[in-house]
């Protein structure tokens, strides 16, 4: 998958989920809690796709890029995790 079929993804999924709600009546409620099976399988398929399209994208380009600022941001004069005598904590 690449960043363009992710997208197209995410956005079949967006029309999954808005499927039902803008044309309610080709979802009519047939359950004993007055919910439709069809609308409720939509809404749960459109969030995996989101999920799916969305998830691609940020580790596939967010993360990279993230890692790429972080790593041009200069360190400070020393490790701030570093001791500062290794020998004085050895202990011999």
């Amino acid at each position: 998958m690449n960043g363009v079929n992710a997208v197209v993804f995410a956005v079949i999924g967006a029309g999954m989920e808005l499927l039902p709600r803008v044309f309610p009546s080709w979802f009519p409620p047939n359950g004993a809690d007055q919910s439709s099976a069809r609308a409720l399988w939509l809404g749960v398929m459109g969030f995996i796709q989101i999920g799916l399209g969305a998830g691609h994208i940020v580790r596939m380009h967010v993360v990279p890029f993230t890692m790429r600022v972080v790593s041009a941001v200069p360190a400070g004069d020393r490790d701030p995790l570093a001791l500062p005598n290794p020998r004085a904590a050895s202990g011999r």
